[in-house]
């Protein structure tokens, strides 16, 4: 039986399962080349329909990520926001509004659009809660029988926070924080009053910028913005700092008195933007941390499953992992709402079907992937001149290139499913060299100084390089370095001494695991530096995608499956 899952948002993606098991997922924006891409997923659904070679008459189901009809609660808040402020009114009615007429009721035309562009078909359309899809993307496809799940997130119909207990093939609803109390929403706000755009996903950005700056204003975060009340919830006080206000970059009294007046978009950071990042990072961890533990004394489960935008934040999630009682905890690659598409075929499978578990997601690589002869095709087509060479001598050649300094465009299998490259679409770089961040994002990516890197590493050197025992296939965790290995890969090591590790394992990803093991043999560092194949794009899809920046970029070689470009053989 084929299952579809849709995200027809922000991130908007498909997702399609066969029998309980994932065939194809991938974003919208990997085709049309929009970042975030908000719209129905045309091409992503037929992308899945292809990769099973199947038409949607053969789809039995569909799974959507949202209730459109729950409009009760945030129509409420709107109205409360009128004794606080015009201004905080107005931007949100006027956001209620366009969702309502654009987004809210375009949801009820899905299953229409669906047969209008694919084709007939007797599905059965499913509109699911938006956090029990996400819910149900960590769970379901999590390798544990019984785990505590919380998601977090801006905001799904009006519940941001929710806290389950997942048990073989049901999920159950123990607890839910709704709106205006929003850790996304809150963190999202600090974004725009650093000056960032919180529309472009730049909550990236404060995380980043967060290690070089003092949390001098956590107390202000915690004591007026973020506060904890003794019974497992929070509260964010939007008369200080307000989501809906700071998409306008509009900000109370409150927040200028404190903390003086917003960055202006594209001025010079300072050091107390630096503070104000680490202090907002702070007090989003100590919130986190005190729900954590709540839902650990809710459940008394050994394991923990993430999901939702909030559960993208690495250096929040390695001090879950270093702090809290769980054992062991889950995040999978597509965490945010283009997961919510997995989550929602998921759903339907198990929670509404009753069909038993049987999968477990441990990669990431459910998108496109291109032949030899189609990457070979595209180069010609370009006018590169190219090598083919078989792996026994690309991947020693390429390691040898990178241990001399060389930065590789590397295209490999089917591409990753969300916002992390994870091997198959990544630019590939020596760890060792101090100066290979400052390289990557001044010269190749085009981004701000402070941006982190994070190593690709053999799965079984985790110990002897992080002290610890850990397993993170989708680079969501951020931990300390052993004390013997931060002055041997300066590249990939944070300003406080931890990295954001992928762990690769050699049955899942044989040829990128070779990859790095040529490195080793050369160096004897057993990674290599790992950041996305795009700049100031989407993460490549496609061959000409991939030569298209090549173009456009200033990196050494490219590498389309077996096939060598050297920058100095373009035509």
């Amino acid at each position: 039986m084929y299952i579809l899952g849709l995200t027809t948002l922000g991130d908007s993606a498909a997702s399609l399962i066969k029998d309980g098991e994932l065939v194809a997922a991938v974003e919208e924006e990997r085709f049309s080349r929009v970042k975030h891409h908000a719209g129905f997923p045309y091409r992503a659904i037929q992308f899945c329909l292809d990769q099973a070679g199947i038409a949607l008459k053969d789809v039995a189901h569909v799974g959507h990520y949202w209730k459109p009809w729950i409009l009760r609660h945030k129509a409420m808040q709107a109205a409360k926001s009128a004794f606080i402020s015009r201004d905080m009114f107005k931007a949100r009615a006027d956001r209620g509004i366009a969702q309502v007429s654009d987004s809210y009721l375009g949801m009820f035309k899905h299953p229409k659009r669906l047969r209008e562009h694919f084709g007939p078909s007797d599905f059965k359309f499913h509109y699911l809660e938006h956090h029990q899809t996400h819910a149900a993307s960590a769970f379901f496809v999590s390798p544990f029988d019984s785990a505590a799940i919380l998601t977090w997130d801006g905001t799904g119909e009006d519940t941001t926070t929710l806290f389950c207990r997942g048990k073989g093939n049901k999920i159950e609803v123990l607890k839910r924080i709704k709106l205006p109390h929003s850790l996304g929403q809150f963190y999202s706000a600090v974004t725009n009053f650093i000056g960032f755009d919180m529309f472009a996903g730049d909550e990236w950005k404060v995380m980043g910028l967060a290690a070089y700056g003092q949390p001098k204003h956590v107390d202000f975060f915690r004591e007026k913005v973020l506060t904890t009340n003794g019974s497992g919830s929070f509260k964010y006080n939007i008369k200080v700092i307000d989501h809906h206000l700071a998409k306008h970059y509009q900000f109370p009294d409150g927040i200028i008195k404190e903390l003086g007046p917003p960055r202006e978009p594209g001025t010079e950071l300072s050091e107390h933007h630096w503070n104000i990042a680490c202090s907002a990072q702070k007090a989003l961890e100590e919130t986190a941390l005190y729900l954590v533990k709540h839902i650990k004394e809710m459940t008394g489960e050994e394991n923990l499953c993430m999901a939702g935008g909030v559960a993208f934040n690495s250096v929040m999630n390695g001090r879950i992992f270093h702090e809290t009682p769980f054992k062991n905890f889950y995040v999978q690659a597509a965490a945010g709402d283009a997961g919510c598409s997995l989550g929602a075929a998921m759903y339907v499978w198990h929670q509404k079907l009753n069909r038993p578990r049987k999968w477990v997601m441990n990669h990431a690589y459910w998108g496109p992937g291109f032949s030899n002869d189609e990457c070979r095709t595209a180069l010609d087509d370009a006018g590169l001149k190219y090598e083919t060479l078989p792996d026994e001598v690309l991947l020693p050649k390429l390691a040898k290139m990178i241990s001399e300094g060389a930065i590789i465009g590397w295209f490999n299998g089917r591409m990753e499913l969300g916002p992390r490259a994870l091997g198959a679409r990544s630019f590939l770089a020596d760890p060792r060299r101090a100066d290979m961040r400052e390289i990557l994002n001044h010269k190749v990516k085009l981004r701000e100084w402070f941006r982190p890197l994070a190593p690709s590493m053999l799965e079984e050197y985790g110990t002897e390089v992080f002290g610890v025992e850990h397993h993170d296939p989708f680079m969501i965790t951020v931990i300390e370095v052993a004390n013997e290995y931060k002055a041997k890969i300066p590249a990939v090591v944070h300003i406080d001494g931890t990295a954001r590790p992928q762990m690769v394992n050699k049955e899942v990803n044989p040829r990128y695991w070779n990859l790095i093991n040529e490195f080793k043999k050369i160096t004897g560092i057993p990674m290599l530096l790992n950041t996305s194949f795009n700049v100031q794009e989407p993460i490549v899809c496609t061959p000409q995608d991939a030569i298209n920046t090549f173009g456009n970029a200033n990196f050494d070689a490219l590498v389309l499956e077996n096939n060598l470009v050297l920058r100095e053989d373009t035509a």
